[in-house]
């Protein structure tokens, strides 16, 4: 029997502590290009405290070595101990790779408030970041507020008012809880009894039954509008200035793409970048994905957005089959670069830049801004 098949039947028919080994794995395994960072010698390093993540396909190995290739000092940071605010002590920055599911996040998040907010730490990401990772009903109010394309959406943690609503929304719809990814708690909801049905379940005692045997879908309710698309997901993941991506289709009839495992890596459309950069420049900071879905008269719209990119390979892109990635240059060109990169290494490369040689604005400002000023992106490859 394999390790994962394994260490799963120990946890969860034998009731054996989940673990939060760390796992390992070698970025070098993949050819990838070197991701360098420019520091002046006039600005000290800071001290890193690496955290070790447990992911089937872990992020810290990957910061390592961008921290190793570097020059970067670091040690590992065993954040889960009673003791970890002391441990903190001796670093200048921490870094995180969390881990899916709603109670290791929580934990994450208070100890990166505690830590920035209270003890004066550097984090990355940083509290207002983690805020996006896996909580629709947040990524959405945001997307909402700064006016991006995201899909009409219904939230409400009112009983009353989601029970009146039911009987007023546009079906079909998709039913969504606020965590999950790969399209865990995503459900089609055909007409307005299934909705009641579903607003019931949640507003329950008990709440609604989710994937997770240990936390329930307890007094909200998440209803977005079903777009009818071509049946393919357009993910663009944004670093800095480079543009990744790929499209998603789900598996037979079925209207989810995410989690489908089937990926098709090809061109992206000007538009689909376009949308993401914009959300990008006023949401996002290292990195973020945009996931985004095409109507049938060819208007793009947001479905979610997250700032960690879980990734098995450091290809995210092809162009006339070419691996690579587009970069934004001031003048509105999207020109394509040939190569390998892990967006891990990317995305720590850009945090630097922006929290310890510039700032977040400053970066944006001289790196974002002049191209996206312009009328129209146009691709140069």
């Amino acid at each position: 029997m394999f390790d994962g098949t394994k260490r799963k039947m120990m946890e969860r028919i034998l009731w054996f502590p989940e673990s939060t080994s760390p796992t390992f794995d070698d970025p070098g395994k993949f050819h990838s290009e070197e991701v360098k960072i420019d520091w002046p010698d006039k600005i000290k390093r800071p001290f890193v405290g690496l955290t070790q993540d447990c992911n089937a396909v872990p992020y810290w190995t990957k910061y390592a070595s961008f921290l190793e290739k570097n020059g970067f000092p670091y040690s590992i940071y065993e954040y889960r101990r009673s003791d970890w605010i002391e441990r903190a002590s001796k670093f200048d920055l921490i870094i995180w790779s969390p881990k899916d599911g709603p109670f290791q996040m929580e934990d994450i998040k208070r100890k990166i408030y505690i830590l920035e907010n209270k003890l004066g730490k550097v984090c990355f990401p940083d509290y207002d970041t983690l805020l996006l990772c896996d909580d629709k009903a947040y990524s959405t109010y945001i997307l909402s507020i700064n006016n991006l394309p995201v899909i009409e959406t219904f939230i409400s943690n009112d009983y009353n008012e989601s029970k009146t609503m039911a009987d007023n929304l546009s079906y079909p719809l998709v039913s969504k809880g606020s965590f999950g990814a790969g399209s865990k708690e995503v459900s089609s909801v055909a007409n307005a009894s299934e909705a009641k049905r579903i607003i019931r379940q949640v507003f329950s005692v008990y709440g609604k039954r989710t994937h997770l045997k240990y936390v329930r879908q307890k007094n909200l309710v998440y209803f977005q509008r079903f777009v009818d698309s071509d049946r393919v997901d357009t993910r663009v993941n944004i670093i800095g200035n480079m543009i990744f991506g790929y499209y998603r289709k789900p598996k037979g009839n079925d209207f989810r793409a995410s989690g489908s495992g089937i990926v098709i890596k090809e061109d992206l459309p000007i538009e689909a970048i376009r949308i993401a950069l914009e959300t990008y420049s006023k949401i996002g900071k290292a990195m973020l994905g945009v996931d985004m879905l095409k109507d049938r008269s060819g208007k793009y719209w947001i479905s979610e957005i997250s700032p960690f990119i879980y990734v098995r390979t450091p290809e995210q892109l092809k162009v006339n089959g070419i691996p690579g990635t587009y970069s934004l240059q001031d003048d509105g060109t999207l020109l394509f670069e040939k190569g390998l990169f892990w967006p891990q290494q990317l995305a720590l490369k850009v945090f630097f830049e922006q929290n310890y040689l510039s700032s977040v604005e400053e970066w944006k400002a001289k790196y974002l801004e002049p191209g996206l000023s312009k009328q129209c992106l146009r691709k140069s490859t």
